[in-house]
């Protein structure tokens, strides 16, 4: 069958269970192999035995496939384990965000955690663009700038989202946070997130909403690994904060 119009970029196929009773343009998957689809191919699925569930995965435009002979879908062979990793991501994501409501803001975090995972399947990642003729910045100018982004938005942004907003690399935002704060800007922004997160519960947070709503509402999807987090930094877990503010 063809695939048009769903991606402006290569689809990758995914079995998520069984894989080796899939076969792909006639050739079988195995644990760490999937299929790549590019724009406007044709290819075929077959499935040899039993039920099974899959996904399909829209990679954005200008990701590359590894290189080959062959042209149209195929079957790619990843690095060993993160076919493996992708699977479990998409658990994951699947397990924390099925039941809640569509289009959170964490849905669009899980799915960038999702595309770097599958990125990582193909053997050639993608080129980021280098910018050309911006002056450099200095530290007083990242400093502020960083502020003005993360005072900016309902939801704390990660280290690389705030690199790439100012315009400098990871190493740079690295070097200014370590010097201004004392600490690396990922858990500079991950006590933000988590004081954040508390002075909402606090507050007893919107009437009826739960811890899940609150943490999807702030872009967080892994509730377990935010609890863990939370409760390292507060004594308490964000459950027992809430239920404390409305008593």
């Amino acid at each position: 069958m063809p695939l048009t119009g769903l991606s402006l970029g290569p689809t990758l196929f995914l079995p998520l269970t069984r894989p080796r009773e899939n076969v792909a343009n006639g050739e079988p998957l195995d644990d760490d192999s999937l299929l790549a689809i590019p724009p406007g191919s044709d290819f075929t699925i077959r499935v040899r035995r039993r039920a099974h569930a899959w996904c399909s995965i829209a990679m954005p435009e200008g990701v590359s496939l590894p290189s080959d002979s062959m042209s149209g879908a195929r079957r790619v062979a990843a690095p060993a384990g993160t076919v493996r990793s992708l699977r479990q991501r998409v658990h994951e994501v699947a397990a924390a965000l099925l039941d809640q409501p569509p289009r959170t803001v964490a849905h669009r975090s899980a799915g960038l955690s999702v595309l770097d995972a599958a990125m990582a399947c193909l053997s050639a990642p993608p080129q980021r663009l280098r910018r050309m003729g911006r002056p450099r910045l200095d530290r007083a100018a990242i400093v502020r700038l960083a502020m003005e982004t993360i005072e900016a938005g309902s939801v704390v942004p990660t280290a690389a989202e705030l690199a790439r907003h100012i315009g400098v690399n990871d190493r740079t935002l690295l070097r200014t946070f370590q010097e201004r704060f004392g600490v690396p800007p990922k858990t500079y922004l991950m006590l933000r997130q988590l004081h954040q997160i508390r002075r909402v519960l606090n507050t007893g947070a919107p009437e009826r909403a739960s811890v899940a709503d609150v943490l999807t509402r702030h872009g967080i999807w892994e509730f377990g690994r935010f609890a863990g987090r939370y409760y390292r930094h507060f004594g308490e877990l964000p459950s027992q904060t809430l239920s404390r503010a409305r008593a």
